[in-house]
């Protein structure tokens, strides 16, 4: 029987402000061929900084190539055609630039290039072979997942997305630089940090927390707390946007430990079904998970409260931890995050079929209250 660690992150992390300037001697220590994988849209909005990083490369002496063709929503099929074309290259790394489609998709085709298997293959074969060595350049915080070792992709043949977890995807090193994010536009910037928050606060809660997690999750939620009204309200904070990144980040370390968002779960079955994106599903949904779990960790809750500066004195335990739930509340009003289903024109019969859907992603399993189908329907209701 393996004996887990409590804690183990293989990713060497590169985080600062024009660290992009240094991608081409980072990149150097793993390989010499590389493929970018990113978006055609990001691509186009990102042009300036794709230009710099392969300019870096190739001062560093790295044979980069960018592939643009994964489209907006990847899928099996888009995967595989990428992997047919990236083989020929004999790459030896991969980087995944941009959003969370780019990086899905990178991580995917980081694995199935030294594997012979089929995108939806995986999920009936988990034994596979190390992957090509992978580097993940977020474009803006993206609720760590330029660390969580899994990626989602659309299943053509079932038309909904299915989760691909395996500690194979670490990748071997992230580079995070929080000045690209000046130039995403305000629902990218809010809905990722909205879902940092989804991401730390469920950590807190996971049956797999420890002290390292709490520490991290904790801290994520005082940074985003601190300074995502301040990015609200001026853009072109770059000294707030480098907090969100870092709170970010340690959303995902802890994730990557805690293995535990109800929130993500339910949103990755809304997108699956809906035209609403798995940020604005997770701003959304959020509260309404909060308040499902509270009971069964008031203790763990007050410790949330407290980051978010709320005042607990002289109030009961449960009336403490309420407040968490109505921090939140109060921070996503601010920040003018969508608060209700309805507000989408979704047809209130797809709520059964969401959470047919989101019962059977894996990282539901450590929550502190026990799940079921019909449980995650009445969360939908409550939220529509």
């Amino acid at each position: 029987m393996d004996i887990l660690p409590e804690f183990h992150i293989p990713t060497q992390i590169f985080m600062r402000d024009d660290v992009l300037q240094e991608v081409g001697p980072i990149v150097k220590n793993f390989g010499s061929r590389a493929i970018i994988v990113t978006s055609s849209s990001e691509c186009e909005s990102f042009e300036g900084t794709i230009n710099s990083i392969t300019a870096g490369l190739s001062r560093a002496g790295v044979r980069a190539i960018v592939y643009d063709e994964i489209g907006e929503a990847i899928n099996t099929e888009k995967i595989d055609s990428a992997v047919y074309f990236i083989k020929k290259t004999n790459c030896d790394i991969i980087i995944g630039f941009g959003g969370m489609d780019s990086l899905h998709a990178a991580k995917a085709i980081a694995l199935l290039v030294n594997n012979y298997l089929f995108c939806e293959e995986l999920f009936d074969y988990p034994d596979v072979h190390h992957p090509v060595t992978l580097i993940t350049i977020p474009a803006f915080p993206l609720f760590g997942f330029e660390i969580i070792p899994m990626f989602f992709v659309n299943d053509i043949r079932e038309n909904i997305k299915k989760c691909y977890q395996n500690k194979l995807l670490f990748p071997t090193a992230t580079i995070i630089d929080p000045k690209i994010s000046l130039e995403i536009d305000e629902e990218n910037t809010v809905g990722g940090a909205i879902s940092s928050l989804a991401i730390a606060t469920e950590a807190v809660i996971s049956k797999k927390n420890n002290g390292l997690v709490n520490t991290l999750a904790l801290r994520s939620i005082d940074l985003i707390f601190k300074n995502l009204p301040a990015v609200y309200r001026e853009p072109g904070n770059a000294a707030a946007r480098y907090q969100l990144s870092l709170a970010s980040t340690m959303a995902g370390i802890a994730f990557s430990i805690a293995d535990l968002s109800v929130t993500l779960a339910i949103s990755l079955a809304i997108n699956s079904i809906t035209s609403i994106s798995l940020l604005n599903a997770m701003g959304l949904i959020l509260p309404h998970i909060m308040e499902y779990n509270l009971t069964s960790s008031p203790g763990r809750y007050v410790q949330m409260s407290k980051v978010m500066d709320e005042d607990v004195r002289d109030i009961t335990v449960i009336e403490a931890a309420i407040k968490a739930v109505e921090g939140v509340r109060k921070l996503e009003m601010e920040v003018d995050v969508p608060q209700r289903l309805s507000q989408f024109e979704i047809p209130k019969s797809d709520l059964s079929k969401i959470a047919d859907i989101a019962i059977n992603y894996p990282f539901i399993e450590n929550t502190p209250r026990p799940l079921s189908k019909n449980e995650i329907e009445t969360i939908l209701i409550a939220a529509y």
